[in-house]
């Protein structure tokens, strides 16, 4: 053991940055220090972010859906948008809400572009 700290007290670590090269001359302690705090940060536990909890209020429901706070009002009183009351408050669940997005969302077609176009076209025809 003692050979291997003589070893690490005359020890240089040599580091290469594309053709710059720095010695850095280090004693046993420091040397020791360095490789301790490197080893126990790489056994440190890995920290996950905490995710989000499923439920949301109207603000984030209002991010996730990018919709006016009038249209939410609106959608949430004739039940269109998932949603639960909470005393007075409205309270939605992330998950719901993402889904209910999605349904919402129409891909878009030529043929569902030329259908919207021609129901279009027949209403103005009926209104004179």
């Amino acid at each position: 053991m003692k050979l291997h700290y003589y070893l690490l007290y005359y020890c240089s670590i040599v580091l290469l940055n594309d053709t710059v090269m720095i010695i850095v001359q280090l004693t046993g302690e420091q040397l020791s220090t360095l490789i301790q705090s490197a080893v126990n940060k790489a056994l440190a536990p890995q920290t996950t972010p905490t995710p989000k909890p499923d439920r949301c209020t109207f603000d984030e429901a209002l991010e996730i859906t990018g919709l006016s706070k009038s249209k939410l009002y609106k959608l949430s009183a004739s039940n269109l948008v998932p949603c639960k009351r909470y005393n007075s408050r409205l309270t939605f669940s992330r998950k719901e809400l993402l889904n209910w997005v999605e349904e919402q969302t129409v891909e878009k077609s030529s043929d569902n572009a030329t259908a919207l176009l021609a129901a279009s076209a027949r209403r103005k025809q009926k209104r004179g």
